[in-house]
């Protein structure tokens, strides 16, 4: 099983995330959270699992969750977390930058 690193931008990503859901429902944002990492226990053990997404840069994955992608890269030993972006969101390789 591999491990999940995050970036600071990933983490702010889901800072985000929780603070507009969490205006009407704490409870819901919460939840939000807890299936996106969820989600990531299971690309430790399945790291091919995400969609090759080389249209916005070479090596990036993504993996969806609810409304939300997880991009992602995979760096030797870990699972390298990168943003993590709604699903209506336009995505290009800036996103990833």
């Amino acid at each position: 099983m591999l491990s999940i690193v995050r970036t600071d931008r990933a983490d702010e990503d889901l800072i985000e995330i929780w603070s507009y859901i969490a205006v009407e429902n704490i409870v819901a944002a919460d939840r939000v959270l807890d299936a996106i990492e969820a989600r990531w226990q299971h690309l430790a053990r399945h790291p091919y699992s995400g969609m090759a997404r080389d249209d916005i840069a070479p090596g990036i994955r993504h993996l969806v969750s609810g409304e939300y992608l997880t991009l992602y890269r995979l760096t030797g030993s870990a699972v390298e977390i990168i943003r993590v972006l709604h699903g209506r969101r336009k995505i290009s390789s800036q996103v990833v930058v």
